[in-house]
């Protein structure tokens, strides 16, 4: 999923209005921190590390939480749970668009990328930057369903934001 998508399914999280509204920076961030291991990945394929598993989520989110618990502080609370509802939501949007590589949600016992839709791996050996231009974006695009699904994240995140904005003028 590109990263646009992912920015809309946080605006769209914190639309739900669990938390404040100052936290909408951080649904923001959660909904596209895992990709932040394309800044190292040599190519598309290789780009979903550790951060792309559930597992290290629970592990960071849990301790985060645990601290804010111990210190009873609801704002560390709260943060490690938007990260961890934000960071969990990437994962199953990159599950359910998937294109060239998929899930680990079973890491670390099973190694095994799982997919809604048939993926091409051979397709995501190119470097992460050449993503938005052709012939990956030809390739990108072909599943009109795929294409459909990250389109109508970005166009319900537009809609509720004009409408919002304009609610507030």
């Amino acid at each position: 999923m590109f990263i646009n998508s992912h920015l809309a399914t946080g605006y769209l999280l914190h639309r739900l209005k669990v938390f404040e509204k100052k936290w909408l920076i951080l649904w923001l961030i959660a909904a596209v921190i895992p990709d932040i291991d394309g800044l190292w990945s040599k190519s598309v394929v290789e780009h979903h590390s550790i951060l792309h598993t559930p597992s290290i989520w629970i592990v960071i989110c849990g301790f985060g939480w645990l601290v804010g618990f111990l210190r009873k502080d609801e704002n560390i609370k709260t943060f490690f749970v938007i990260l961890f509802i934000g960071s969990n939501v990437h994962l199953f949007t990159d599950y359910i668009t998937a294109r060239t590589v998929g899930i680990k949600w079973m890491y670390p016992m099973n190694n095994t990328d799982y997919y809604l839709f048939p993926i091409k791996p051979e397709n995501g050996n190119i470097p992460i930057w050449e993503m938005i231009v052709d012939p990956y974006i030809t390739f990108y695009v072909e599943n009109k369903i795929l294409t459909g699904i990250e389109l109508l994240f970005n166009f319900l995140a537009i809609i509720l934001y004009l409408f919002y904005a304009n609610k507030s003028n």
